[in-house]
């Protein structure tokens, strides 16, 4: 997002994506201009598109969320629901270009102040090992993260009712089939990613995964042994 305190850095020779967290690169100034945004493809539009559901996902249900980031949370993620399909359908629609740039200064101030989540942690690591998008990453993962993370905390529930829906995971899944995400790790068209390698690095995905800064503020401390669990259905499907 635009106006946050985060970066990230790839390490390209040991294959691992770093977060970097400091005050100073917070802009003074953001210009949200919906001409911009209008001007990318439409994978561009979906991949960052989801980042900003799932920045905003994961700030609601932080363990450092309060009451100052919960609204701007909410906002962001109805923001989402609503929007994004049309601006990928419809690239020049400036209605839909501004509440999704909007909702992505809105999620970037929740996550600056409540931080993020496993699904970062697993995704800045997926991303490092075999050049997924980071968005994309974000999009496989955040049904199955949810689903593990639900035994854990409320605010999943809470979030349904605020959004008047059923079903939070449903949701994601129904919005990720019309915008043509794939379900599975293994089935991303973007890279190709050998069976044979996903299982030669898992080990050192998911140590990564749970030493990654997102991982503090999740709603439950995961184990490694949770994180290759998680990875291996995000793969194959479950």
């Amino acid at each position: 997002s635009e106006i946050t305190e985060c970066s990230v850095i790839t390490d390209t020779a040991n294959h691992i994506k770093y977060p970097i967290v400091a005050a100073d690169l917070v802009p003074d100034i953001a210009i949200l201009d919906p001409t911009i945004p209008a001007k990318m493809p439409p994978h561009v539009t979906v991949h960052t598109g989801m980042d900003v559901l799932t920045h905003a996902i994961e700030a609601y249900v932080s363990t450092a969320a309060n009451s100052f980031t919960d609204p701007y949370a909410v906002e962001a993620i109805r923001l989402v629901f609503t929007y994004l399909e049309i601006a990928w359908r419809s690239p020049d629609d400036l209605n839909a270009r501004m509440h999704m740039h909007n909702a992505s200064a809105l999620a970037g101030i929740a996550f600056t102040n409540a931080s993020l989540g496993l699904v970062h942690s697993m995704a800045h690591k997926i991303g490092g090992e075999f050049g997924i998008t980071h968005g994309l990453a974000n999009a496989i993962m955040l049904p199955y993260i949810i689903q593990y993370n639900a035994k854990f905390t409320k605010k999943y529930r809470q979030l349904e009712a605020a959004l008047g829906i059923k079903n939070l995971i449903e949701a994601i899944n129904a919005l990720n089939q019309r915008l043509g995400v794939p379900k599975t790790l293994s089935q991303c068209g973007e890279v190709e990613i050998n069976e044979i390698t996903f299982v030669n690095v898992l080990d050192r995905m998911s140590h990564h995964a749970v030493d990654d800064p997102c991982t503090l503020t999740n709603p439950n401390y995961p184990s490694v042994q949770d994180v290759k669990g998680l990875y291996t259905k995000a793969f194959y499907g479950a």
